[in-house]
């Protein structure tokens, strides 16, 4: 579908001069012309590649400029983030340095709701008159006879004085503060708690719930914490835990309805009675952790819901040593050979796992003395010595060179699996949208039963993605080794090499013997740095080859008429695609590159010549009829202007500019106009009058 200029500029919230800027130094003619029309190709182009070429604009305009808080994407990135990622990267940010993560799996926690009616005693203020009435009794019990007296009241003789004292001895009668009878009054156990607190207490009836752990979380956290999570009823369920009596209510209803049973605030349950109850298993995730300081296992429990991690149920798993054993079993394969030991260790894993013993220690004084500075300083010190990383850590280790920077990642890996590629492309196209480049190596086919190296959805995948300026992928010859390389403007590059599939394998749960995958980060050197630019190289032939191919296959398949369009695809055949490569020293590269920069012009050279030609010859016949008639003056004029603006474009064909040019010209200029005065519209006041 064709989109207008000033449409795709107001789409990208940009200036139509960015937008035609970014199509002039892509190859595209564009004169900024608001109104001016793109092929759907074109959008396509625009889509893919504008954002990150507006990104890099704005980083070059902005380096001396405070940067401002703004509103971080993360979060249309983080909705794609696959959730095996989201776990292990929570469990990373709550790892010691001396832990390990082992894996991750699925865990049901049992929980019950159990449902009550109950009556409770809620404090009221006492009146002047409930006051002064609990205060007598305080003292000693007496008659209604005797309080009356005390009182003033004649309650024998005086019917109102008798009436207003007898309603106050019931309405205490009625909290259950007062007990007796007009002969003798007395206050209540409860009616004494209250009188010296200076408040009575009416009843209501309220139902409440009650939350209930079979595990072992702090009562006060339960309610709070279980409500919030991802939860499916059970028909059948545990109810050993279920409080039997109201005295083993009473301390879960302070904790968890207040409403009905505080003491601290007079509040009271009197009694209550189980209307029902219902058992709940909460889908939650388990990360199991390895302390290398001491040969011992942590459990981390990962909500999905709130996307974090519940310090509360980790602390109370934890404690659980059976469950975590079983958990164990579905994330290793233990057996004789397997144990939480360093004796199989190799020198180098020991040395750097004291390093990380040592600054743990660091850190545990720096959080003890609440120094911040020393804490920061440690972390640094701590990225230098972390080279090992087992497949989850390096999962959270390839998200954060995604997440943190936006240079150069070139990843080498023989197979690409669709599963495994599927998860990777949000983090590859966020890393395109902030101007980074991406490269992607896979293996020529090898003989593995007919399998194809690259699977089928992968393959459109990366069929799209190559449609950005920015992404580049390539098939080099049969390799089984797996790199990442991170190339930045600071110099500061990074290499990691080991044996974790990264394009054709995901993390997932329950997977086995995850340390037995490994990926291990290098020191750069001149070494590296010539493995590098050799596996760059194969990519910058790739992409002159397929420029040189385009090119060829376009000069063989001119158009029965060469117009714009086909110049302009002459021209973007090399496009900034070939960027990259065109300082990195290859002689073969740079003879490819000159030799299709200088076919390039003749052929460029020899289309516009054509296409200049029969424009010229265009014109020449349009100005032979609009010469057989006289015509505005504003035509002729909007013509000159169209055929001199042709004339300028083409100035490099002098021989075709003398003789046909000029001689246009020269027509154009000849035309006749009319008087614009004797062609002026009939006046409509001159309608209704009469002919003489």
């Amino acid at each position: 579908m064709k989109k207008r200029l000033s449409k795709i500029a107001r789409d990208f919230k940009s200036h139509i001069s960015d937008v035609a800027d970014f199509l002039r130094i892509n190859g595209y003619d564009c004169d900024e012309n608001p109104d001016e029309e793109f092929s759907s190709e074109v959008v396509e182009f625009i889509e893919n590649n504008f954002p990150a070429f507006l990104s890099d604009r704005n980083k070059e305009s902005q380096k001396q400029i405070p940067k401002k808080k703004e509103k971080s994407n993360e979060l249309s990135l983080g909705e794609q983030i696959p959730l095996e990622l989201k776990i292990i990267e929570s469990a990373s940010n709550e790892k010691k340095l001396i832990e390990r993560i082992i894996g991750f799996t699925e865990f049901d926690w049992n929980y019950t709701i159990a449902k009550f009616k109950g009556t409770c005693s809620q404090p009221v203020d006492f009146n002047l008159f409930d006051e002064v009435l609990c205060d007598l009794l305080l003292t000693e019990q007496m008659s209604a006879e005797k309080i009356g007296n005390i009182l003033g009241f004649d309650i024998q003789k005086d019917p109102a004085e008798n009436d207003i004292l007898l309603k106050a001895i019931k309405d205490l009668k009625a909290d259950k503060m007062l007990d007796g009878d007009e002969s003798i009054l007395w206050l209540t156990d409860v009616g004494i708690e209250y009188a010296k607190n200076g408040v009575k207490f009416s009843t209501f009836t309220r139902d409440f719930d009650l939350y209930i752990d079979s595990i072992g979380v702090a009562k006060e956290k339960v309610k709070e914490i279980f409500s919030n999570l991802k939860s499916e009823k059970q028909l059948t369920f545990n109810k050993d835990f279920l409080p039997k009596n109201i005295e083993e209510v009473k301390p879960l209803a302070e904790l968890q309805a207040p409403e009905i049973h505080f003491p601290k605030k007079n509040f009271l349950l009197q009694e209550c009675n189980p209307t029902g109850v219902e058992g709940f298993k909460a889908k939650v995730w388990v990360v199991l952790l390895e302390n290398f300081r001491d040969n011992t296992m942590r459990a981390i429990v990962y909500d999905e819901k709130q996307n974090k991690v519940i310090d509360a149920l980790s602390e109370a798993l934890d404690k659980k040593d059976e469950i975590k054993s079983e958990l164990l079993e579905r994330l290793v394969k233990v057996d004789d050979e397997i144990e939480f030991t360093s004796e199989e260790k190799q020198k180098e894993q020991i040395e750097i796992e004291q390093a990380l013993i040592h600054k743990q220690e660091e850190i545990e004084d720096a959080i003890n003395n609440q120094d911040t500075t020393k804490i920061k300083e440690i972390e640094k010190e701590v990225e230098a010595i972390k080279r090992h990383f087992n497949s989850l850590e390096f999962e959270v280790e390839l998200k954060k060179l995604f997440d943190t920077t936006s240079d150069t990642i070139l990843i080498q890996s023989p197979w690409v699996r669709d599963f495994a590629f599927k998860n990777r492309v949000p983090f590859i196209k966020d890393y395109l949208r902030k101007g980074g480049r991406v490269y992607i190596a896979y293996s020529e086919n090898e003989s593995f039963g007919g399998e194809p190296m690259v699977q089928e959805e992968s393959k459109k995948l990366l069929a799209e993605l190559e449609k950005n300026l920015n992404f580049y992928c390539c098939e080099l010859p049969a390799f089984h080794y797996k790199n990442v390389w991170l190339i930045r403007k600071d110099k500061k590059n990074s290499y990691y090499s080991g044996s974790y599939n990264i394009l054709s394998f995901f993390v997932h749960q329950n997977m086995k013997n995850v340390r037995q995958e490994k990926m291990t980060r290098m020191d750069w050197d001149s070494e590296l740095e010539e493995q590098y630019l050799e596996v760059f190289k194969r990519f910058g032939l790739k992409y002159i080859n397929s420029a040189i191919d385009d090119f060829n296959t376009l000069c063989q398949n001119p158009p029965a008429k060469i117009d714009r369009d086909y110049l302009q695809k002459l021209r973007k055949v090399e496009n900034t695609k070939l960027a990259p490569f065109k300082s990195i020293g290859v002689e073969e590269f740079d003879n490819a590159l000159g030799l299709l920069d200088k076919t390039k012009t003749e052929n460029l050279n020899h289309y516009r010549k054509i296409f200049f030609e029969s424009e010229i010859e265009r014109y020449k016949k349009q100005v032979i009829e609009l010469s057989q008639k006289p015509l505005s003056p504003d035509k002729k004029k909007s013509l000159q202007n169209e055929f001199n603006k042709l004339r300028e474009e083409f100035l490099d064909f002098l021989d075709i500019q003398m003789s046909k040019g000029t001689e246009v010209t020269d027509m154009i200029n000849n035309l006749k106009v009319f008087n614009p005065q004797n062609h002026q519209k009939p006046n409509n006041n001159n309608k209704n009058k009469r002919r003489r």
